[in-house]
């Protein structure tokens, strides 16, 4: 008989509604019960597209047996870490307080307010992996509470005050001293000396996209910086198209891969790497020009809008990464099964191309698919896309990796930024379209005024957003608005922006952006704040960008204060790093470097637009309807349109050529 989770939203607690656990989804209901019958509460926090979640739960979750020690001995809470991020950072960062590298599945056991005493991650069902069965811990735990309880609560106010020291820890001591140029340099040159030189990407395994830093490379390029940081760039970029991470049949990108050549990936494809990995690709091609680049953004957006797309507009969270039990069995091929899709003769030659072999590199001697070739003459790659076309076919009638369904304001709003870059870089028709699609999902059904839902699922949204939903769908509206002109986007985003003003900061110690809104109605056992880049950047720093970009095109002085001192604190300190900073840093660049292109009306002036947006120019804002008068001031309008570029006060003479406008925003800023 289904239990408690059988009418959630998410697919993840969906999956669970089967389990003989009396699973109960995060919510008062269940703290009121533990304190009613005096119980510690396990919490077991994952996601959909996780392997070792579903491992954990086909081993325990669906034993009788061990189903009914969890529920004689607490009261058992699921929760979906994508659609509570805030209880997700919460507990995660408690578990790093204890010493531990988390992950998920994430357990955690906590007294009956919720408060963990403590906490791990996958328990096997026996004795292995030098981990305790899952079945000892539930016991052991159980007995802490009831026979314990004095130790119970050391470690419970140890983890706690804990959570405290990490918010601290990532504000850093105030230092004196201004934000500079040399802060960008300096952290580009740290993060190429932690790359991979043969392999790209950060050293050593596993490897992740990490595309705030990587991204942060390209803007140094145009720094002081310039050779060793661009090269890292590109290498970093050739070697994840060319390598297992990438679907080489499909388009999109896996997690992450295993291996420090980027050949085995794990499977699983997120949204919120797609979008970012989309604007690599796009900075890419504006840098290069290469058309491996186009290629890579012509098939992502396809799968985006192929397998990830809700018929109401927006983009759903996740693939999973197994399909019939197994772990990459979708998307790993053998000579045998190639040979059967394109016989004998093309399978010589894809195989050769792709480095299938009989060893293999993947389970049972299957194998990831790589570009293992150079590219050859145009007629070859042309034969071969044939061939990949053929392949994709002959894999459509698998079974498919299940679809986590849900649509997460957040995701979408990073996949919507992807989307608008790729179209300013390479004016593919599909990325725009695709854009807009998304945009108009947000404008009509996640954002009613200055409040934004998280989730959305078949027709029906719930919780309001974290600082990341309202950062990054602000973000990507903004980049939509300054595409397209169209104000109803630029607008939406200030009006986001300024309810992270209201209600997500505080001007103490320099600035703190939390991941919860003060007039949140589920008050939680400590307010997380966001502070460091992860596998999506801060939303602290995402809403920096939008303070920055509030303060330059409304000459909001406020905005721009606020957004200097949160700079200041943050990156002054050195407390982040590069690599938990490198959005920030980001935010730095446009802070000290904003290029505002005016385009006055007149023939010509799509051109203009167009030439602007094509450009390396991450500082670039685009000037629209909604900036103030005084941004617009002395920009004449003519029969012919002429566009000017403005740094700070000062503004270049204006031009109505697009190559020279192009030149103008490719030219290094100014130390």
């Amino acid at each position: 008989m289904p239990n408690r989770l059988a009418g959630e939203s998410s697919p993840y607690l969906v999956q669970h509604a089967a389990n003989p656990v009396d699973w109960y989804p995060w919510g008062a209901e269940a703290f009121a019960r533990a304190a009613r019958e005096d119980k510690p509460v396990f919490v077991s926090i994952g996601y959909a597209a996780c392997h070792w979640c579903h491992v954990m739960a086909h081993e325990s979750f669906e034993d009788p047996a061990i189903a009914a020690l969890m529920n004689e001995l607490f009261v058992n809470v699921k929760v979906d870490r994508e659609e509570r991020p805030d209880v997700d950072t919460i507990y995660m960062n408690a578990i790093q307080v204890l010493g531990e590298g988390g992950g998920w599945p994430l357990s955690a056991f906590c007294l009956p307010d919720g408060r963990p005493y403590f906490l791990g991650t996958y328990f096997p069902v026996q004795d292995r992996y030098n981990r305790p069965s899952f079945s000892k811990v539930l016991r052991a735990m159980a007995q802490a509470y009831r026979e314990e309880r004095e130790k119970v609560m050391e470690n419970v106010e140890g983890l706690v005050e804990g959570l405290g020291q990490v918010d601290r820890h990532y504000r850093g001591q105030p230092v004196a001293g201004g934000v500079n140029a040399a802060m960008l340099v300096a952290a580009g040159r740290q993060i190429v000396a932690r790359c991979d030189a043969e392999h790209g990407g950060l050293a050593g395994a596993p490897k992740f996209p990490s595309s705030s830093a990587h991204e942060l490379l390209a803007r140094v390029a145009r720094l002081g910086f310039g050779a060793p940081a661009r090269e890292a760039f590109v290498r970093w970029a050739d070697q994840m198209a060319a390598g297992g991470l990438y679907d080489h049949l499909g388009g999109g990108f896996a997690r992450y891969s295993v291996d420090e050549r980027w050949a085995v990936p794990h499977f699983e494809k997120m949204l919120y790497d797609q979008g970012q990995l989309l604007a690599i690709y796009a900075d890419g091609y504006a840098l290069t020009a290469a058309p491996r680049y186009a290629q890579v953004i012509e098939e992502t957006v396809a799968y985006l809008g192929r397998e990830l797309s809700d018929p109401a507009g927006g983009l759903y969270a996740s693939q999973d990464a197994d399909s019939e039990g197994e772990e990459g069995k979708f998307y790993v091929w053998t000579p045998a099964e190639v040979r059967a899709a394109l016989g004998l003769v093309d399978s010589l030659s894809f195989c050769k191309a792709y480095g299938v072999t009989s060893a293999g590199n993947f389970e049972h001697g299957a194998t990831v698919l790589a570009r293992v070739t150079p590219p050859g003459a145009r007629s070859d790659e042309a034969h071969l896309a044939s061939l990949r076309g053929k392949l994709f076919a002959a894999r459509r009638a698998r079974v498919a990796p299940a679809t986590d369904d849900k649509v997460l304001a957040g995701w979408n709003g990073l996949a919507l930024s992807g989307l608008v870059r790729a179209w300013n870089a390479t004016g593919q028709p599909a990325a725009l379209a695709l854009a807009r699609r998304v945009g108009d999902f947000l404008l009509a059904t996640m954002i009613t005024g200055d409040r934004l839902a998280r989730v959305y699922k078949a027709g029906a949204t719930k919780l309001d957003g974290t600082l990341e939903d309202y950062a990054f769908v602000a973000g990507g509206l903004f980049e939509l608005g300054e595409a397209t002109l169209d104000a109803r986007y630029w607008d939406a985003a200030a009006a986001l922006i300024g309810a992270v003003r209201a209600r997500f900061y505080d001007p103490a110690d320099g600035g703190v952006f939390y991941l919860t809104a003060a007039d949140d109605p589920e008050p939680l056992i400590h307010r997380p704040e966001s502070h460091h880049d992860g596998a999506m950047p801060s939303g602290a720093a995402v809403a920096v960008e939008g303070l920055i970009r509030l303060g330059y095109l409304r000459d909001d002085a406020d905005a721009l204060a606020m957004a200097e001192r949160y700079l200041e604190r943050r990156l002054v300190s050195g407390a982040l790093g590069p690599l938990g900073a490198a959005r920030l840093l980001g935010a730095l660049d446009l802070f000290l470097h904003a290029q505002c292109v005016v385009v006055t009306a007149g023939a010509g002036a799509d051109d203009l637009r167009a030439a602007a947006r094509a450009a390396y120019a991450p500082t670039r804002l685009m000037v629209g309807p909604w900036a103030a008068a005084s941004v617009l001031a002395g920009k004449d309008a003519g029969a012919t349109a002429r566009a000017y570029v403005c740094r700070g006060p000062v503004c270049s003479l204006p031009v109505d050529d697009p190559a020279a406008l192009a030149a103008l925003l490719a030219a290094p800023p100014a130390e």
